[in-house]
């Protein structure tokens, strides 16, 4: 396969050395979960913290054994967090193909739809229990936090206020675009889900996420098609991460993205995650080959997407 021509100041396409060392916790000859990425100030000066992974099927116990487990413990961090997971049918999306038990606020979730969750700073969750896993599995975190940091929550009593409105399960209705983005036809793309303050009231973090389909694209070399996005820039940090489907090599993506950052041109055909700092300006962004479906996010710490 050839490999991504990338701007390593803006763009990872690998695995922070030290998190390969936790690939351990996968028992010998089983594959329960793969990183592909990991992010944070000391892999791209000034980013922020995520990480993305997948899960798969077939490896964990059965579930009556999987809720007696303690799961990932309960903590809070100092900052807001995002965490979704994805379901990988093409026929319907929004099924998670499995089921995930998490408690936020001392309250809790069963999901088997594929969801998005905000967690503001300081709000107690976990434990995170993984009960089925029936198809393969997307997941990705993410806060504006320089490194990933926790402490383990001080109080265990639950506390009262429903915490549902801050979960995320579909797209934003009666959504407006930027003049420069123009509205994806559904056979381009499916739009999964939108998070910003509108969507849970008090959100300081916008995030957006949607699969490209398999298609051909008929585009002349350099050339940039009518309602890509335009350059510009935010006032905040923001994520751009495409990755591919390909559950033999993760770190294929499946397609071509031409992605423009601080006026250099980077050709991706790795998964990757690009962090771009505030006034940074970025695009055109250009997909060229589709071959297989591309999952694709964007996010940052503010309450709307805003230029």
């Amino acid at each position: 396969m050839p490999k991504s021509e990338y701007d390593k100041k803006f763009i990872n396409i690998e695995l922070k050395e030290e998190v390969k060392l936790k690939e351990a916790a996968n028992p010998p000859g089983k594959r329960i979960m793969d990183h592909i990425i990991w992010m944070d100030n000391e892999v791209i000066p000034g980013a922020f913290y995520s990480e993305v992974v997948w899960f798969w099927p077939g490896v964990i116990g059965p579930p009556e054994e999987m809720r007696k487990k303690p799961g990932l413990a309960e903590h809070t961090h100092p900052f807001d967090e995002v965490l979704a997971y994805f379901g990988t049918d093409p026929k319907d999306p929004h099924d998670l193909g499995g089921e995930i038990e998490f408690w936020l606020g001392g309250q809790q979730f069963n999901l088997t739809k594929s969801f998005m969750v905000y967690i503001p700073a300081g709000m107690k969750h976990c434990p995170l229990k993984h009960i089925r896993i029936d198809r393969p599995i997307f997941h990705f975190t993410m806060g504006p936090g320089t490194m990933y940091t926790w402490e383990g929550a001080k109080e265990k009593a639950p506390e009262l206020k429903d915490k549902s409105k801050y979960f995320v399960y579909h797209d934003k209705p009666d959504l407006k675009l930027p003049e420069f983005r123009h509205p994806i036809p559904e056979n381009v793309a499916h739009r999964l889900f939108y998070l910003d303050s509108e969507v849970v009231p008090g959100a300081n973090f916008y995030a957006e996420t949607l699969w490209f389909w398999p298609r051909k694209i008929n585009l002349k070399p350099g050339e940039v098609p009518k309602g890509a996005p335009e350059p510009h820039t935010h006032s905040f940090g923001e994520f751009i991460g495409f990755f591919g489907s390909n559950t033999k090599d993760i770190h294929d993506l499946g397609g071509e993205v031409e992605l423009w950052i601080d006026g250099k041109k980077n050709v991706m055909r790795n998964s990757f995650l690009a962090f771009v700092p505030a006034g940074v300006e970025h695009c055109p962004l250009v997909i060229r080959r589709v071959d297989k479906p591309i999952l694709h996010f964007t996010a940052g710490p503010s309450k709307m997407y805003t230029l």
